[in-house]
């Protein structure tokens, strides 16, 4: 019997066999996922579950899906995505091998949030209107790594030694947590400070105001705004981090010509309650860490002479840095959220330099070799506080009252030795002291009023402040050879202050189910006095006052801007259009050793206003913007008194000058693609400046009008010229293989300026004066590329180079001036683990071409370091910095009147030993997301939707 039944299995088996290849191996089964409005949503996990196996898809660009040799004709699919609730539906087809075509699958926008979904991979990317968000999940970092390492692994960011981020080659201005300011935003507070692991999403947003926010009208040029979400399981819980150090500069069995202690000293502690977090920070080092960054006001620029600005790093000099702040956010009842925060800084900063300036003309071209070391104290404070009102659904109040003060006392030694045809003009040393304060304050009133449901909206902000410059300098002059232009004891005293007074309007009626008009008004006043007085100290020892150098003055710059946009709103695309009507008013008074001098310009600006946002799909958006603003002059421009705190380099105001008014065109281009993980961003802009403020540098001779203080010196005084413009472009590519674990970037940048500005020479025989206007053509170009390996808990390092170029052409041509400069950048930067043991390394290698006696230093900074306790609590670090010893910078700055090339001390080698301690505790307490609350949207319109008031 047992032979009979195995000769029928045999038999049924070599029938089957046959029949089995060639039959059937299944059908096609095609699909499409979107949400609610209509998007195609790309990165949805589609799991097809048959009996007890299941087989899981991607969604591409296009939110289509495909699974291949189905074999059943019943079967159930998981839908599963970021923001969505997530969906299981179950189909049946027909019992045959046709292809099949299932319905649209929606998908419902999460209002709350999920629970852990298991998914295939995490996407990465998400596009919006406004904003570049990037899941934290899908770059990952080692434990108890700060946000900023996350931040560098980022397409399109970038993060230098000093921690300053730039997103699509701007730099951001601004960091939020949850929504809301950290730390009056600033920048690396957070991104040095808190843990990645707490973090859910970075945003890079495009940030056009408040109000802007609230209606959904946005002109003009926004800041970058970074913005940190906590993962919601994170949202109660504690953060705590000390570090505490020593070392030397030199290191054992190297010999140092100058040997110093470093130490570093550092807390931080985070309280997250739901709606209440409390921030603190403090350090104290001599390492060149800054824990805040303090903005300042002042004229735009550094003039001839002066520090080149615009290429500066905050790394030159030596940093002495003590610091500490407090960060505070809650929820005051249902209605109410405030936020705010202080910030303390006192830093000692010493900065030596020598720069070669070359000062540009046709006839007496001259070079200025300048030795500066300058000892800065700096003392900031900064307050900032935000209350939100919101007592209905048909109203919100936003105050923000604001408080900065910062001083400075400077004590600096400088050599000048100004050379004209090879013939000595002026040799001097300068021995400054300078003192200034600067205290800041203002408020600024947001009120929304929403009129109806369908979006007609009313809203008024309202702003008002005060910023004061009290400062005094003591430029004492010891001639050696030359000219002996500026008084030798001068006593300098300035006294300036703005008040201003500003106000915007916005009305907003929807005038279509799409389509939205706003009518607005915006109103800016602001008055400013700037008293100098100049007393000089004479031979017998009495001190007198300069009245050729002093006087009294005041301004009134008033602006009123009328605007008309309309607004049209659709799935995929979005546009507003509008005209904007500009008139202006600056008028002044000023009297200089008795003769009065007077200001009063109207003009009259009007501009269109244009943008438009093309949503391809969820990972591909283009946007174009046009808008139209004015700029006026800074006191020092106008004041028609002359400076003569830089003997070689006096600078004298016109009180004629008009505002500027910029026409700004950018575009912006981003792509993601789902399927392969490439990233694309790229962004162009345009400025183009009518009665832009240039500088017309006047060169006197060495024999010029005997016993005038102006004798063989480089007067600057303003002017307003057309003809300025400027583009700027970036581009970033992404291409990353095995879930970002490898990653090659392509990164490019590119500004071309035409500046315009007028060269003047006065003749040695006949006094009379000669100007031509001057092109000055500068483009400044870098390329780089950068490959990362990333494997957590293996290795994460980056090999990168990037070359640059900084050249000009001048109208003017000038011989033996080089105006092209060259950097070729090489580097080689990461982190190997080795179970608790990390060996880190940092090093670069620059290469100049075109600056007079560079070096082209290596630097390397390494470290080893040991985690241990319990939940690797405690690390041990051993540094050294700058293992070579070559660290300087080299910079240069180019423009229409001059070009100069400054090298600056830098930190230099010393190695470092540190103790870290971290404690952190997160209950997994989910809190309902709330509107403006944390993780939840702001209190505005989301991108791409009608106003929400």
């Amino acid at each position: 019997m047992k032979i009979l039944y195995s000769l029928a299995v045999i038999i049924a088996l070599a029938f089957t066999i046959p029949f089995s290849a060639n039959a059937d191996p299944g059908r096609t089964v095609k699909g499409v996922v979107k949400d609610s409005t209509g998007y195609l949503v790309a990165g949805t996990s589609v799991k097809m579950l048959t009996g007890t196996d299941s087989t899981t898809v991607i969604t591409g660009a296009d939110g289509t899906f495909t699974f291949t040799n189905v074999a059943v004709n019943q079967f159930s699919l998981v839908f599963s995505s970021i923001g969505y609730q997530p969906l299981r539906r179950r189909f049946v087809l027909a019992n045959d091998s046709k292809p099949a075509d299932l319905p649209p699958v929606i998908l419902k926008i999460e209002t709350t949030m999920l629970k852990t979904v298991v998914i295939a991979d995490v996407n990465p990317v998400k596009l919006k209107e406004d904003t570049i968000e990037f899941n934290a999940d899908a770059y990952k970092v080692r434990d108890n790594a700060p946000v900023e390492d996350v931040i560098k692994k980022l397409p399109g960011m970038d993060v230098d030694k000093d921690g300053n981020i730039t997103a699509q080659g701007k730099s951001v201005t601004k960091v939020r947590v949850n929504g809301k300011d950290f730390f009056g935003g600033d920048v690396k507070t957070a991104t040095k400070n808190l843990p990645a692991d707490i973090v859910q999403n970075i945003q890079i947003i495009d940030d056009y105001g408040d109000q802007a926010n609230i209606t959904g009208i946005k002109t003009g040029e926004p800041d970058k705004v970074l913005n940190i979400t906590i993962k919601q399981n994170k949202n109660y819980g504690y953060f705590g981090q000390a570090s505490v150090g020593g070392g030397h500069d030199a290191i054992p069995g190297v010999s140092s010509d100058k040997e110093s202690n470093r130490y570093v000293a550092s807390a931080n502690v985070f309280s997250f309650n739901g709606d209440r977090q409390l921030a603190f920070l403090g350090n104290l080092n001599n390492t060149n860490t800054n824990l805040f960054t303090f903005g300042g006001g002042g004229p735009r620029g550094g003039g001839p002479g002066g520090p080149p600005g615009g290429n500066s790093s905050s790394s030159n000099g030596i940093t002495t840095a003590r610091s500490f702040g407090f960060n505070y956010r809650d929820s005051w009842g249902k209605k109410i959220t405030a936020y705010g925060s202080y910030s303390f800084a006192d830093n000692s900063v010493n900065t030596i330099s020598s720069t070669i300036q070359n000062n540009l003309s046709s006839t007496n071209p001259s070079t200025n070799t300048q030795t500066n070391n300058q000892q800065d104290e700096k003392l900031n404070h900064r307050v900032n506080f935000n209350i939100e009102y919101k007592p209905d659904t048909v109203n919100y109040v936003k105050i923000t009252p604001t408080y900065a003060y910062a001083s400075t006392n400077t004590t600096s030694d400088a050599t000048s030795l100004l050379l004209r045809n090879s013939e000595t003009v002026s040799n001097y040393s300068l021995a400054n002291l300078s003192k200034s304060t600067e205290p800041n304050y203002g408020v600024n009133v947001l009120f929304n009023h929403k009129l109806n449901s369908h979006g007609r909206n009313f809203s008024v902000n309202v702003g008002a402040g005060s910023y004061t410059i009290n400062k005094y300098q003591n430029p004492v002059y010891t001639y050696i050879d030359g000219a002996r232009n500026a008084p030798l004891n001068q006593f300098i005293n300035t006294d300036s202050r703005t008040d201003s007074v500003g106000t915007t309007v916005s009305y907003l009626e929807p005038i279509s189910k799409k389509g939205y008009l706003e009518l607005n008004y915006a109103y800016h006043y602001a008055y400013t006095t700037a008293d100098r007085a100049t007393d000089t100290l004479a031979d017998d020892g009495n001190i007198n006052r300069y009245d050729l150098l002093s006087n009294n003055y005041n301004s009134t710059f008033v602006t009123n801007r009328f605007g008309l946009n309309y607004r049209f709103i659709d799935k995929k695309y979005n546009y507003t259009l509008g005209v904007v009507a500009q008139p202006t008013l600056l008028k002044g008074s000023s009297i200089v050793d008795g003769t009065p001098f007077t200001t009063n310009n109207n003009t009259f600006n009007w501009a269109p206003t244009a943008r438009f946002i093309y949503n391809f799909s969820r990972s591909q958006s283009l946007s174009l913007n046009y808008n139209g603003s004015s700029n006026q002059p800074t006191y020092t421009e106008l004041q028609p008194v002359t400076d003569f705190s830089n003997a070689s380099y006096p600078v004298q105001g016109n009180p004629d000058l008009k505002p500027e008014f910029n026409n700004t065109l950018s575009l912006k281009y981003n792509k993601f693609n789902f399927e392969s993980g490439n990233v694309f961003f790229s962004n162009l802009s345009f400025i183009k400046t009518d009665n832009k403020i240039v500088a017309n540098t006047i060169t006197y001779p060495r024999n010029y009008a005997p016993n005038s203080k102006l004798a063989g010196s480089i007067l600057t005084q303003y002017l307003n010229a057309d003809g300025y413009y400027s583009a700027q472009g970036f581009y970033v590519f992404a291409k990353p293989w095995q879930k970002r674990k490898y990653n090659l970037f392509m990164i490019g940048n590119i500004s071309y300026n035409n500046n315009v500005s007028y060269i003047s020479n006065v003749d040695s025989a006949t006094y009379n004066m000669t100007t031509e206007k001057n092109i000055a053509k500068n483009l400044v170009l870098s390329q780089g590329a950068r490959f990362r390996v990333s494997i957590t808990d293996v290795i994460d390092a980056e090999a990168s180079t990037t070359y640059s170029v900084n050249t000009s052409s001048n109208s003017i041509k000038q011989a033996n001036v080089n105006s092209n400069f060259q950097t070729l950048n090489l580097g080689l930067n990461g982190k190997s683990y080795f179970k608790d043991w990390t060996l880190s390394y940092d090093y670069s290698k620059m290469i100049y071409y075109g600056y007079t006696g560079a070096t082209n230093p290596n630097i390397l900074n390494t470290y080893v370091e040991r985690r241990f306790l319990k939940g690797n609590a405690g690390t041990l670090r051993f540094s050294v910095m700058d293992v070579f010893n070559e660290n300087t910078g080299y910079t240069t700055t180019q423009n229409g009147s001059y070009i100069t090339q400054t090298n600056s001390n830098r930190l230099g080698r010393y190695y470092l030993l540190t103790f870290t301690l971290k404690l952190q505790k997160f209950a997994g307490k989910r809190p309902t997301m709330e509107r403006g609350g944390p993780g939840g949207p702001p209190p505005g319109g989301g991108p791409g939707g009608p106003p929400p008031f």
